[in-house]
């Protein structure tokens, strides 16, 4: 999907630029979708105005029937569901990883669909701010 067809599927806000992949984030008024107990969205685009992440906040009770249905559409990759604690799970669908993430001291929970173009532009500046925080303390001492 491309910048100008979201816009014309839904009355996006914008919302800034992304850090990791320098395109414009989007806010999707979650009225006009069909999907019960939906909070937020949010999408993200590369620089060239792909589509390469989808972000969503929903009730943390929708954690198990999203699981049962994605675990039907795509291959599981990791799956943590303790009876009590932090959930989660992670698919793969070709080069997009949707993350099911449902923290145990929370209401809410988040169904994420990120594209490895995204992901890896955040491992690599995470990476490198946290090498220069290290820098940074090591100069203190």
């Amino acid at each position: 999907m491309t910048e100008s067809e979201l816009k014309e599927m839904y009355q996006v806000s914008h919302t800034g630029t992304n850090k990791y992949s320098n395109g414009n984030m989007y806010s999707i008024p979650v009225s006009g979708i069909d999907f019960e107990g939906l909070q937020e969205v949010t999408a993200i685009f590369s620089r060239d105005g792909k589509l390469i992440g989808v972000l969503t906040k929903l009730p943390k009770r929708k954690f198990d029937y999203l699981n049962k249905v994605i675990a039907g559409k795509y291959r599981l990759v990791n799956q943590q569901i303790p009876f009590v604690g932090n959930k989660s799970a992670t698919y793969r669908d070709g080069a997009t990883e949707i993350m099911l993430e449902a923290p145990h001291m929370s209401f809410e929970m988040s169904m994420n669909y990120i594209n490895d173009e995204l992901m890896r532009a955040f491992n690599s500046q995470s990476e490198a701010e946290a090498r220069q925080k290290e820098r940074n303390e090591a100069s203190q001492l």
